[in-house]
């Protein structure tokens, strides 16, 4: 059956024609994504959201026409923003790391500098706070916490951002980095 009549019978009410459509194109589009990010984790994420946007903005199909290039073209554009994100967020942390030269020689001032950062984080507004906790240390995409927080990923990555940026800025103010 093609991709064009599986998606109206779905349309229609039937969710078995979408169980079908995912069968046929779930694994080349994991293969797809796993080869731009190298990782099969992030690919899954990634599969996942091309076939809710399926869902939610499908394209109209003709007659027989088949879904395929569609769901390619969303799953490299969702693989290149999900690197985008990364990078941008590897970049964030990295600025409110300690410098290797700042370390901390004893256990007493690594505690300082814990408790300086813990009671910064607790400055920041509520719904930065939760992304970045969220992101750095339960390690969820955007998506899952945008599910959490009831927002969209985008909002997630300004949220983390502007979390990142605030966080820096303090720390800097206290001059602990």
């Amino acid at each position: 059956m093609a991709d064009a009549e599986l998606l109206s019978r779905y349309r229609g009410g039937e969710t078995k024609a979408f169980d079908f459509m995912v069968e046929r194109h779930q694994a080349p589009l994991l293969r797809f994504a796993s080869g731009i990010l190298r990782d099969s984790s992030r690919a899954e994420d990634v599969v996942q959201e091309v076939f809710l946007r399926l869902l939610r903005m499908g394209p109209e199909l003709g007659s027989g026409a088949s879904a395929g290039p569609w769901l390619f073209r969303v799953c490299r554009n969702l693989a290149y923003d999900t690197m985008k994100m990364e990078t941008r967020e590897n970049a964030r942390r990295d600025k409110i790391m300690l410098p290797e030269q700042a370390e901390p020689d004893s256990a007493c001032e690594q505690r300082e500098v814990l408790t300086l950062v813990q009671r910064e984080m607790l400055q920041l507004p509520e719904r930065e706070r939760e992304a970045l906790w969220l992101k750095v240390h339960e390690g969820l995409t955007y998506a899952e916490i945008g599910e959490v927080l009831g927002v969209k990923a985008g909002t997630v990555g300004w949220l983390v951002h502007e979390a990142m940026n605030r966080l820096t800025a303090r720390l800097r103010m206290a001059q602990a980095i």
